[in-house]
């Protein structure tokens, strides 16, 4: 990937890409490929799943790359079909819609390092701590866990949570409490 194309600002790398420069589209998907991976392992659970969402985003993000306005942020665009994708994932799994709670653990790079530095009986702690909110994140409603994933795995502000989901600020901001209620109830004995 040459210089000129990571110094451009995302408005002018979807402008670059939607008049057709697969240089400006694959600088898009290098910026924000490890964000909607996290995200999609997080709504998902598992990596296989994730790394097949993230594809199918990218695919298609490309796809419509003609809809996408000016004025509109990619990164929203870009969580906003992953978050869909991810939905619907979730409903093909089981009839009801619902979730299995068989889920690998919800971790970043940095919390595998601390995790090796912790020794052996840390880490098996904290293996069994991460597979226990694994799982109670799993039991969330979907609503929720997307609008928890949002903000405490990437990092999002609110308003973007607000803007991917298409939901008010003051849902958000309601979801996001009662899904954080309910995992440090669930979690309250790794406390």
């Amino acid at each position: 990937m040459n210089e000129t194309m990571t110094a451009l600002a995302d408005p002018a790398l979807v402008a670059r890409a939607q008049s057709g420069d697969l240089d400006a589209f694959e600088e898009l998907v290098r910026r924000y490929q490890r964000g909607l991976l996290r995200f999609c392992r997080g709504m998902l659970g598992n990596a296989p799943d994730a790394e097949d969402a993230v594809q199918d985003v990218m695919v298609t993000a490309w796809r419509r790359l003609p809809t996408l306005r000016a004025t509109e942020a990619a990164s929203t665009w870009l969580y906003r079909i992953a978050s869909h994708r991810c939905i619907d994932t979730i409903r093909k799994r089981r009839p009801d819609g619902g979730d299995p709670a068989e889920q690998e653990e919800l971790r970043t790079d940095s919390e595998a390092g601390r995790i090796s530095q912790a020794g052996p009986a840390g880490e098996a702690e904290t293996r069994l701590a991460l597979d226990a909110l694994t799982r109670h994140l799993a039991a969330l409603p979907v609503a929720q866990r997307e609008a928890w994933t949002l903000r405490e795995v990437q990092g999002l502000g609110y308003q973007e949570i607000a803007d991917i989901t298409g939901e008010t600020l003051a849902t958000i901001r309601g979801r996001i409490a009662r899904a954080r209620t309910a995992l440090a109830e669930r979690m309250d004995p790794w406390k």
